[in-house]
């Protein structure tokens, strides 16, 4: 009896474990009802810092870069924006240790803002250049380069770190 009681929560297991347990909305949502939006597909950002370049993986850690106090960056950001995405609103800038949005749908944490854009980011890859020095003063914890975009097509948008700005 315990010998079939373990093979079929064995097989159970291997049931669950082949088809997966999936928080994905059900195909359609009752009239009324309050239905997770389905994830949009990731933005994709690239940061190339005084020539160095690295891209943020979707599921590892942040790309770091190893700036001194008083440094001048030169960066440049693409921003990869997959089909069926288009961006309204696009924030980069530096990050102490928290982002995220406030009222007005406007990133919070994030200061200075190195570049805003208003203009429509449709499917494809698009480059921003930006220039920042480090102030001297500067010393201790790492800075985050951080961005924050919004999309109407499909309703969805994040904030985040895509570089770490490790002092030395």
């Amino acid at each position: 009896m315990a010998l079939r009681a373990s093979l079929a929560a064995a097989l159970l297991t291997g049931a669950l474990a082949a088809g997966g347990c999936s928080s994905a909305p059900p195909p359609s949502c009752p009239p009324g009802a309050l239905c997770p939006a389905p994830p949009a597909p990731p933005v994709i950002f690239t940061t190339t810092i005084n020539g160095r370049t690295a891209a943020r993986p979707l599921a590892g850690p942040v790309p770091s870069f190893p700036i001194r106090p008083g440094e001048h960056l030169v960066m440049q950001v693409a921003v990869t924006v997959p089909r069926h995405v288009r961006v309204t609103a696009l924030w980069v800038g530096i990050c102490k240790d928290s982002w995220g949005w406030g009222p007005g749908d406007r990133p919070t944490g994030m200061n200075p803002i190195l570049t805003h854009s208003r203009q429509l980011l449709a499917a494809g890859m698009h480059t921003f250049g930006l220039r920042w020095r480090l102030p001297k003063a500067q010393l201790g914890a790492s800075l985050y380069l951080c961005t924050a975009w919004l999309s109407q097509q499909p309703p969805s948008g994040s904030a985040g770190a895509i570089a770490v700005l490790a002092l030395n």
